[in-house]
């Protein structure tokens, strides 16, 4: 069997210095998940759906990362002051890849904002700053040299995929994120909450169609059991599909 094909999904940023020019990239933590997970992975560009569809069918699994706010007229909100800035193009190529990847029954693993842009792709809704519209004592943001540690628990849901992966119904999660679902979109079936309430796993109810969602970082823990199982889970996926 060929090594399996992993389109990630891009981030953009513009560098003023010393040239000033707009990036494509993703970080080094998401392709070290990737590579380590056995699979090459392939960085996409800003896709339209016909290219999105392309792309797709030559890959074997699609991961969906982190980065940027997602646009609140995607779940039907005006932006607020307290939305962080946002990139419309991404949103659109995301949705593209998304919509290519669940058409053509390839798996896909989402994590931050993946998981958020998947389930506005299925009609579920976004708090657009957690600290604003859901103030509790759970710190969803830190952003510090603690990022790759546990920075507080999430209760897993007995006989969920996770629970299955993990074999436990607590485990402790990093997390780097401002905003977080509100609703759930079609086919969500959460899998894992924070205390505060907040939706922080998901999977897609479809037997047919391998999608998990992660509010946290597991690529940033990937040398932990459960960051390794987690990708190790979707390279397995990915390589039942190939057959």
């Amino acid at each position: 069997m060929k090594t399996p094909f992993i389109v990630l999904t891009p981030a953009k940023m513009r560098m003023e210095e010393p040239f000033d020019q707009k990036y494509t990239y993703t970080n080094g933590y998401n392709t070290a998940a990737i590579v380590n997970a056995g699979g090459v992975p392939v960085l996409a560009g800003f896709m339209d759906e016909e290219q999105a569809l392309q792309l797709m069918e030559r890959a074997d699994g699609l991961f969906m990362t982190g980065g940027a706010d997602i646009e609140p007229s995607l779940y039907g909100e005006e932006k607020q002051p307290y939305c962080a800035a946002t990139q419309p193009e991404r949103d659109s190529s995301d949705c593209n890849l998304l919509k290519a990847a669940l058409k053509l029954k390839k798996p896909v693993i989402c994590i931050c904002r993946g998981c958020q842009i998947a389930n506005v792709f299925l009609g579920g809704t976004m708090y657009q700053d957690l600290p604003t519209q859901m103030p509790g004592d759970v710190k969803h943001s830190v952003y510090d040299e603690y990022m790759k540690e546990s920075t507080h628990t999430v209760k897993v849901e007995e006989g969920s995929p996770l629970h299955k992966l993990t074999g436990k119904t607590e485990i402790g999660v990093n997390s780097l994120h401002h905003q977080g679902i509100k609703t759930t979109g079609k086919g969500v079936v959460p899998m894992a909450w924070s205390p505060d309430g907040l939706v922080e796993s998901w999977y897609y109810d479809d037997d047919t169609q391998y999608l998990r969602a992660y509010q946290w970082h597991p690529e940033m823990s990937a040398d932990s059991v459960n960051g390794m199982n987690i990708f190790a889970d979707f390279m397995k996926a990915v390589k039942e599909n190939m057959k």
